[in-house]
């Protein structure tokens, strides 16, 4: 079996890069500190709180921003709580400018926060309020223009929240409906099997416990009868079980469409592109046969052939998996293809492998008489 891929760290995942652009902007704090008329420790000190600003922003962008777990809802609040608070302690040296940060805990707010969409806007709303009563209390002056700037940015933030959640009870809803959709096709399924079971075996049950009541009371008064009925017995069993057989192998038989649809997923997560035809457009009479042939293939290409691409070609009579991966002229019949030869051939068909240091090819052909 393939080793399943290991998960992607957060950091590899580029989701940093979010956060990375946007902190382009502590520049203007980080100038007004360098440049305020204090003491230097107490320069040091607010240069202390943008770097710890800085680093929590950018652990939360990375590990929580776009995150649903509930789980980490209370890291996400303190996270969020502590971006309020360090922004509060720069005000005493940055006075209004300390809200050139307010962006940052807005965005915060609208992305990260685990609240419902009402709380988040209205969190965004405070901060806005905020940086104009804020300065108002203890006559700070603050740039009209920048205010301009927060109420634009505090708009985008709220306005993407809201998109992003109305697209996630999308996915949600979606998601919901292809569960719902899964329940009523095993359920259709299950009242199928349980039609056939009943019309195989509720008639051949019925006559079998007629004929065994009949021969038990031949057995003394007709043997020959009896011997009859007896006979009669057995070939009704087989006949059931033949058919019960029949009936279990058709609920097993793969169909092709979703054999497709099966094919392109795991070729496309063993990075091998993908060139597979449209089974809708197949109306041949092989289509099971097939579906068995393509998914025996396509699992040896992706566990065995380390190929990067796979071409599946169908017609009415044949079907061709071919790869470019590193085949072996010596390659036999294993890893289920023995088994499947034999299935073709009791289909009436053949199994044919080619294989060299190009790729492998396999085809299952079907003669256009049968």
């Amino acid at each position: 079996m393939t080793a399943a891929p290991a998960p992607t760290s957060p950091w590899r995942s580029g989701r940093w890069l979010f956060a990375a652009v946007w902190l382009l902007f502590m520049a203007y704090p980080i100038a007004g500190i360098i440049t305020a008329d204090a003491r230097w420790l107490m320069k040091a000190l607010a240069l202390a709180i943008i770097a710890v600003f800085v680093v929590v922003y950018l652990l939360l962008c990375v590990y929580s921003m776009f995150d649903c777990d509930p789980r980490s809802a209370p890291a996400r609040n303190a996270a969020i709580a502590l971006l309020a608070v360090l922004m509060i302690g720069l005000m005493p040296l940055l006075r209004a400018d300390a809200f050139s940060l307010a962006p940052f805990v807005m965005a915060a707010v609208a992305f990260a926060a685990p609240w419902r969409v009402g709380y988040s806007l209205a969190g965004v709303a405070a901060v806005l309020v905020s940086a104009v009563v804020v300065p108002e209390l203890f006559g700070w002056e603050l740039d009209s223009g920048f205010l301009i700037v927060l109420l634009v940015v505090g708009i985008t933030m709220g306005f993407s929240r809201v998109m992003r959640d109305g697209e996630r009870d999308r996915e949600l809803a979606a998601e919901r409906q292809r569960e719902l959709n899964g329940q009523l096709a095993v359920v259709a399924e299950r009242e199928r099997v349980a039609r056939d079971v009943h019309d195989i075996l509720g008639h051949s049950l019925t006559v079998i416990s007629v004929k065994s009541e009949l021969a038990g009371r031949l057995v003394d008064l007709d043997p020959a009868r009896a011997k009859q009925e007896m006979a009669e017995l057995n070939a009704l069993a087989r006949q059931a079980l033949a058919e019960v057989r029949s009936t279990v192998g058709n609920l097993r038989a793969p169909e092709l469409p979703s054999v497709v649809a099966a094919a392109e997923i795991a070729l496309t997560a063993a990075e091998i592109d993908a060139d597979l035809p449209d089974p809708d457009a197949y109306d041949g009479p092989h289509a099971a046969l097939f579906a068995w042939v393509l998914r025996e293939s396509v699992t040896n290409v992706v566990r065995h052939s380390g190929a990067t691409r796979c071409v599946v070609t169908l017609t009415d009579h044949s079907l061709t998996v071919a790869d470019n991966g590193h085949g072996s002229p010596l390659l036999t019949f294993g890893n289920g293809l023995r088994g499947l030869a034999e299935r073709v051939d009791a289909g009436g068909g053949r199994l044919t492998v080619d294989s060299d240091a190009t790729g492998t090819t396999v085809t299952a052909s079907v003669d256009e008489g049968r």
